[in-house]
């Protein structure tokens, strides 16, 4: 669900019309980063429009679904999600999304991790994410700022943020450098559409290509054997 941040582009007292300060953007940015790496801090503090908030963790597929089923449930949560982000830009002009819709990187990193013994879920859903881009239901974000900080430093985050329960923080921890694998490998396929720090303003920029499927093929060639 996106929440608001502000209210840039409301009618003011004398009934004109505000400029919004991202008229000039057309981009869908995704924060991407293991838990406790500032996502939802980072994400409150550009004060967009609005956010696309990250999945509820109570939501679950059922416990008797095949791996067919399970993996178009995923898939059709992250569906939603990317709708919601290209209605936001639509909008206003800026899409941010507390993580990414395309969320294929989890069953992926989970592989890379050694935290399943096969890659069988990744595969069933990198079938359905490649079928969702060509039905342009599910995209490549325009930019991605994916920030993996040291174990250290995400041990101390954890320590200090007492208002949080990270219950899977130890499986994220294994997941981190895994993610960085996945998202490198979309910037060398397509370089500049990564960057590994936290912006302090986001650029203004213009769509780039989220429905290529020649490119979403070369990024998982791109990524390493599992």
């Amino acid at each position: 669900m996106m929440r608001s941040l502000d209210r840039a582009g409301e009618r003011s007292r004398r009934g004109r019309i505000r400029r919004s300060p991202w008229e000039t953007f057309r981009v869908i940015f995704v924060a991407e980063g293991p838990s406790a790496a500032g996502k939802s801090r980072y994400v409150s503090s550009l004060r967009t429009p609005g956010v696309v908030e990250e999945l509820p963790g109570y939501l679950q597929p059922d416990s008797t679904a095949s791996l067919e089923e399970v993996s178009r449930f995923w898939v059709c949560r992250n569906e939603e999600r990317w709708a919601e982000a290209v209605q936001s830009e639509t909008m206003q002009g800026i899409a941010v999304c507390d993580t990414d819709p395309l969320k294929l990187h989890y069953a992926w990193t989970l592989a890379r991790a050694g935290l399943v013994s096969a890659a069988d879920t990744y595969s069933c859903q990198l079938r359905w994410v490649r079928d969702s881009l060509r039905r342009r239901a599910l995209g490549i974000a325009d930019l991605v700022a994916c920030v993996v900080p040291s174990e250290s430093t995400l041990r101390a985050r954890r320590a200090d943020d007492v208002a949080r329960q990270r219950r899977n923080f130890e499986k994220h921890v294994r997941l981190a450098l895994p993610l960085r694998e996945w998202y490198g490998a979309l910037n060398d396929v397509d370089p500049g559409r990564v960057v590994w720090e936290w912006p302090e303003e986001l650029p203004p920029s213009e769509a780039r290509a989220r429905y290529d499927l020649d490119l979403f093929d070369a990024w998982m060639g791109r990524l390493p054997t599992l």
